[in-house]
């Protein structure tokens, strides 16, 4: 027997901007992006200052995605049952005292338990800011508004990336996630009395049929099954790449000759891309079809990947190529929210989010896995980039295949009309 259809439940005709909403999301996003590197950009110093080898926080960085991964899972049912403005307020609270905590941090394992505990606060920020802001905001910007909001994880790295390299050079490690801590901390406040409860604005609806919308199940009723599996394969593949980067590309570095106060310049520049990235998708989100646009930033990602492998110690030229390399994969990044927000409706849109988000993050936890692997194998970091190359690829051809895929879908339902 059959599932139950889904059906698209129709908010208020919201016309204007919510600029509020957007601009709070938005930096809480920025925070997300902040902590989520944080640790990535701090382990050189680490390394040094604890007497191991960079490999060893291997667990720890797994761990943080991990626990990132729970909460994008988790966040669709939250949402349902208690709106998106309280999940976000929780997370925030626990992110911010996650972060401050890690600060304190004196063993592997201490450091591994508090990533993974704030890892469930980060997860659970982004997909929830992503539902509640396209709740608040007209519906003909779904697409560009889930691309704004997730760009601020790009913003929050670049962020990380250029004042962590200050806080490590001349406070140490634990300043960076100090500094973290007390923005989140200065941020929660407005968070409480200035974003809105989106219940009171586009209605509530029973808990037994909020918490139906919210299933996974929907994610796979038969109008849509396809297009689920495609994205969460490219979601897994381009994070899984991405974060091989994100979490040990300053240890990379160093290989090139950039010193440990230097390195978290990779993340800076990774983070420059990234935003390029964003910034590509918001205008061409008007433009073209999202699929479309994913597929030339996974190409671009390809091509810098290969220019890296073969550059010489020069490091600016180093940097900017590392950038091009943040455009591309980041891009495929933000750009899956926002595949995902116009492909379920509104009252999935957090569990769509969440769900495909939560594929990219066990991709996040293979990716440091098998970078750290590399890493302590002794191989050179141009094999280890010309490696990457291979899941990049597979990105590419999937979602050329899913934009193929919502083209027919999209004929079968004029031919029905």
């Amino acid at each position: 027997m059959s599932g139950p259809t889904m059906t698209r439940t129709h908010a208020p005709d919201i016309t204007r901007p919510n600029w509020s909403v957007l601009t709070l999301a938005f930096i809480a996003v920025v925070l997300d992006g902040y902590d989520t590197i944080a640790l990535g950009l701090s382990v050189p110093a680490l390394s040094a200052e604890w007497g191991v080898a960079p490999s060893h926080f291997t667990p720890a960085l797994a761990l943080t995605s991990l626990g990132v991964a729970f909460g994008y899972i988790a966040v669709g049912r939250l949402t349902a049952r208690f709106g998106c403005r309280n999940v976000i307020l929780v997370a925030v609270a626990v992110f911010t005292v996650g972060s401050l905590l890690t600060a304190w941090a004196g063993s592997i394992v201490e450091l591994t338990a508090l990533r993974f505990v704030t890892g469930l606060g980060l997860g659970a920020v982004m997909p929830a800011a992503v539902a509640q802001t396209t709740a608040l905001n007209p519906a003909r910007f779904r697409q560009s508004i889930a691309v704004f909001v997730t760009m601020g994880i790009s913003l929050g790295a670049l962020i990380a990336g250029v004042a962590g390299s200050q806080l490590v050079r001349n406070f140490g490690w634990p300043s960076v996630f100090i500094a973290g801590a007390i923005a989140s901390a200065i941020l929660f406040p407005f968070l409480w009395f200035k974003l809105p409860d989106e219940r009171t604005v586009i209605g509530d609806v029973p808990v037994a049929d909020a918490k139906h919308s919210a299933s996974v199940a929907r994610l796979f009723d038969p109008e849509v099954r396809t297009r689920t599996l495609l994205l969460w394969v490219f979601s897994f593949l381009v994070f899984s790449v991405f974060y091989i980067f994100s979490s040990w590309l300053p240890t990379l570095l160093t290989s090139y000759g950039f010193s440990t106060g230097l390195a978290p310049l990779g993340s800076a520049a990774l983070g420059v891309g990234s935003i390029i990235g964003a910034g590509i998708l918001i205008v061409c989100a008007t433009k073209f079809r999202m699929t479309s646009v994913l597929a030339g930033t996974t190409a671009a990602a390809i091509v810098f990947l290969v220019i890296s492998a073969f550059l010489g110690p020069d490091k600016a030229l180093l940097l900017i190529v590392f950038g091009g390399v943040g455009l591309g994969l980041q891009a495929g990044m933000i750009g899956q929210a926002a595949v995902a927000v116009s492909i379920y409706p509104q009252r999935t849109a957090a569990t769509g989010v969440g769900w495909t988000s939560s594929m990219g993050r066990l991709g996040s936890v293979v990716g440091p896995i098998v970078g750290g692997a590399l890493i302590g194998l002794g191989t050179s970091t141009s094999t280890i980039v010309l490696l990457a190359c291979i899941p990049v690829l597979g990105a590419l051809l999937v979602v050329v295949a899913l934009g193929r895929v919502r083209v027919a879908h999209r004929a079968d339902e004029q031919v029905g009309a």
